[in-house]
Formats: structure tokens, C-alpha cells, sequence
């Protein structure tokens, strides 16, 4: 059934340039001439998609009229596309702030205005029939999720919302500090997608010099430049009908973020030194552990690309924020890193003795999850027949101190812990403070601590 898209602008001419493009392309068109009149047109009939105007007759240039129905409508309206004129920027990045989905610039490029339209309405399906379907994942794709041990509540919720949108085409951006296991999540969203007949390619934007940005990325043709020794394929049509991978977005150089912006509005590119117009015809995940938020305020990162990369926005937590996934991950690298040794010197089913399982949990992990598998690594090579504490060789944080605080909230402080890291096992919780599980109750009833 085709879609129906609302245009809001206050010029005819603009109206109806539209309506005869839209038309071509099979979807149904609406007009309204103001804000006002748009919301009589929502109220009286089903739209999918508004194209939004930003600036009226009342007043031509500073978008307020634009930006109070987004401010007000944005949250219950269908997908809202803001229109705003190239030199007006700013204004389509407070709109998007307010609501809208994205934005267009006129004058507008059709292939381009397409595109964005049809990624917006396919995104509005998908979500749709989630309510009939727990699970979009191919089944024959699991296998990279389960391997990944998310057992933490943190992280599953993570995978609940990656499951959401794993066979879309939508552009993802992963945060997270650094060794959290981004690119290990980017591998897996591209084997369970649509995409995974296609190739993952991957790019360490923070390693691509400046000067070889755009013969990287689109590519270049023998005699483009004094090396151009031959003809050499980007990194765009490398991913073509898969997946690329865009490591350290954040660092790209300011000089080249428009030049993958137009990119990613146009999804058009020319190899260097070639008037041939290429499309991309890849899905794109970025990530990231820059302080984006900083960056914007500074200017050393367009807004507009922003927008444009993070459609989709989640944020991978830290290992300290998990700790339920610490031992499981820890006995699935000791696996990987004992095959990969050829070592079988674990006489006990249990390779990591119970005190290098408290000093596992109890390490902060600046190196998140990459750390851990350096440390398991090390630890299986240099231990005999079981991993001590020792063997693991950590290290305490430099000018690490405990917090002053009273005796009695100190053992309010250490009895939550341990309850918390045992699960609420009260025997347990007394092997790890010391002392009898009378002991332990007696403490609950006198700090009127409820034990789950």
C-alpha cells in the first residue's frame, strides 16, 4: 500500500514541485500551507511521513514557527523531515534536536530527498512489526550473539535494542569506551543481518592519514595523483550490498567530514580524479569513544554529521558496569587462548580458583573487555594447573583510596557488596566476609537490610 507524506510549506510552487516528484514515485501527497493547517490535515486523516517547512509568511527566517510545532507535536506526529535552505544549518540542527528525523536543504537534490524518505518509512515499518514479532534475527546467525556472553542485565538490554534494528538498513553509531567489545558487536549485527551475504569492511578512521581520506574511502584512478599507479577501488565499494564498518569516527579531520557527509545525504560519490558518479550501496555502523557532546560545542565536529550517523544510538557499557559477564567471559578466553596455545594443563574443571574469581570482580578494568582477554592470555600461558590470583598479575589503580566514612557504614558498605556479588546468598556472602551466616543475618536485622 503506498505511503502517504503531508507537505508543509507555505510557497506553492515548493507544494507542488513536490507533489509531482512524490507522485512519480507512487507515494499519496497532502498539502498545508502553515503549522496550523498541518495539524487540522493530521487530525482528519493517517500520514506517514511530514516534510516540515521551517520558516513561514509570519516570519521568514528564524524557523520559530517550524520549531514550535516540533517542540509541541513532534513526540505523537509521524516522522518529521525539516526543510531548512542551505545556509540555514544551524536551524536544521535545533530541529532535529526537538524531534525532527532528519532534514533536507533546498534546494533539494531528488535521488537524495528519495532516499531519505524511503530510509525514514522503512524504519516506521520495522518498528511496527515489532509488535508482532519478539525476534528479527536470523536463526541461522545466533551463533555470534551467544559466543559474545552477554549474561549481565546490561548487557542483554543491549541486545534486545541491537535485535530491534538488526535487519534494517539503518546507520548505527556504537559508544563506549575504549575495548568494550564495539567492534565484536559490529561483526555480529552484520552476520545476523540481511547484510551478511554481502562483506564487512572495516576502517580505522584514527589510522587513515588526511591526505588519503577520499582515496581510501571512494577510491581513485590510475593518474589521479603522482602514486596513482593504477586504477584502485574505495572502501565504499568494497561493502558493496554488506556492511562497513567505520572504527573511530570521531577522529575523523574536520577537512573531510563534509566530504562524507555529502556521502551519506546523496549516497553519491566519484572516485578521485573520475567525473563518474558511484552509489553506495552499503549498511553503515560507526564507533566511537569520542566526547561528542564536547565536540559539537567546540566545532571540531559538524552537527549535521552527527546526525547523520547516530539514526541509531547505543552506548556499550563498561566491563565495571557488568560485572555477571567478568567470569563468564574470563573461562570463554582461557578457552580461546588455551586452543590457541595448543595448552591443556587445567587438571580441574574449574581453571580459575576461587581467589583469582574475587580478584576478577573486584578489578575496576580501565581496558574493559579487551583487558580482560590480554590478562586471561597471560595468565594461561604463565599458571600450572590452575589460575591463582598471581597468575592473573593485576594491578591497582595508582592513588586509589577508600572513601573515610564510620566503622558501622563501612560494614553496611562491605555486607551490600557482598550480598550483591553472591547473588543475596547469605552463606556465601559470609565465606567471602569471614564470619558465620548468624552473623550475617544478625547485621541485616540491626542496618534493616532487606536481602532479596
Amino acid at each position: 500500500m503506498s505511503k502517504t507524506i503531508l507537505i508543509v510549506d507555505d510557497k506553492t510552487d515548493i507544494r507542488m514541485s513536490l507533489q509531482f516528484l512524490l507522485k512519480r514515485h507512487h507515494y499519496q501527497v497532502v498539502q498545508a500551507s502553515s503549522p496550523d493547517n498541518a495539524m487540522q490535515v493530521i487530525q482528519a486523516q493517517a500520514i506517514d511521513l511530514i516534510l516540515l517547512d521551517m520558516n513561514y509568511r509570519f516570519d521568514t527566517t528564524s524557523g520559530e514557527e517550524g520549531l514550535s510545532f516540533l517542540k509541541h507535536h513532534a513526540a505523537d506526529s509521524p516522522p518529521i523531515i525539516a526543510m531548512t535552505a542551505w545556509s540555514s544549518i544551524n536551524l536544521a540542527v535545533e530541529a532535529m534536536q526537538l524531534g525532527a528525523k532528519d532534514f533536507i536543504a533546498k534546494p533539494w537534490d531528488n535521488h537524495g530527498l528519495l532516499r531519505i524518505i524511503k530510509k525514514h518509512l522503512a524504519l516506521v515499518d520495522i518498528n511496527q512489526q515489532l509488535t508482532s514479532s519478539t525476534s528479527v534475527q536470523k536463526e541461522d546467525a545466533t551463533t555470534e550473539f551467544e559466543q559474545l556472553l552477554w549474561h549481565s542485565n546490561a548487557m542483554q538490554l543491549l541486545k534486545k535494542k541491537l535485535e530491534r534494528v538488526i535487519n534494517t538498513s539503518a546507520t548505527l553509531l556504537l559508544l563506549g569506551e575504549n575495548g568494550t567489545g564495539k567492534s565484536c558487536i559490529a561483526k555480529a549485527i552484520h552476520q545476523a543481518s540481511r547484510q551478511a551475504n554481502g562483506p564487512l569492511v572495516t576502517v580505522n578512521m584514527g589510522a587513515i592519514p588526511e591526505s588519503l581520506f577520499e582515496s581510501e574511502m571512494f577510491g581513485h584512478i590510475k593518474g589521479a595523483f603522482t602514486d596513482a599507479k593504477q586504477d584502485r577501488i574505495g572502501r565504499f565499494e568494497m561493502a558493496k550490498g554488506g556492511t562497513m564498518f567505520l572504527d573511530e569516527v570521531g577522529t575523523i579531520a574536520l577537512s573531510q567530514q563534509t566530504k562524507l557527509l555529502r556521502v551519506l545525504e546523496s549516497g553519491h560519490y566519484e572516485r578521485v580524479g573520475d567525473s563518474k558518479t558511484l552509489h553506495t550501496q552499503c549498511r553503515l555502523i560507526c564507533a566511537s569513544n569520542a566526547p561528542f557532546e564536547k565536540m559539537l560545542k567546540e566545532g571540531t565536529f559538524r552537527a549535521d554529521l552527527y546526525y547523520r550517523l547516530n539514526t541509531i544510538e547505543l552506548t556499550v557499557p563498561s566491563l565495571k558496569e557488568r560485572i555477571d559477564d567478568i567470569l563468564p567471559l574470563a573461562n570463554y578466553f582461557i578457552g580461546k587462548h588455551s586452543k590457541k596455545y595448543q595448552l591443556n594443563h587445567f587438571t580441574d574443571e574449574q581453571p580459575l580458583s576461587a581467589c583469582a574469581e574475587q580478584a576478577l570482580q573486584q578489578y575496576d578494568w580501565p581496558g574493559n573487555v579487551r583487558e580482560l582477554s590480554h590478562v586471561m592470555e597471560r595468565a594461561v600461558l604463565m599458571c600450572d594447573e590452575q589460575i591463582t590470583e598471581v597468575d592473573l598479575q593485576l594491578k591497582s589503580s595508582p592513588g586509589e583510596k577508600m572513601p573515610m566514612m564510620t566503622l558501622e557504614d563501612a560494614e553496611k558498605k562491605l555486607l551490600k557488596m557482598a550480598l550483591q556479588q553472591t547473588d543475596g546468598n547469605v552463606d556465601n556472602s559470609a565465606d567471602l566476609l569471614g564470619i558465620s551466616s548468624s552473623s550475617i543475618y544478625r547485621r541485616l536485622d540491626k542496618y534493616q537490610i532487606r536481602n532479596k
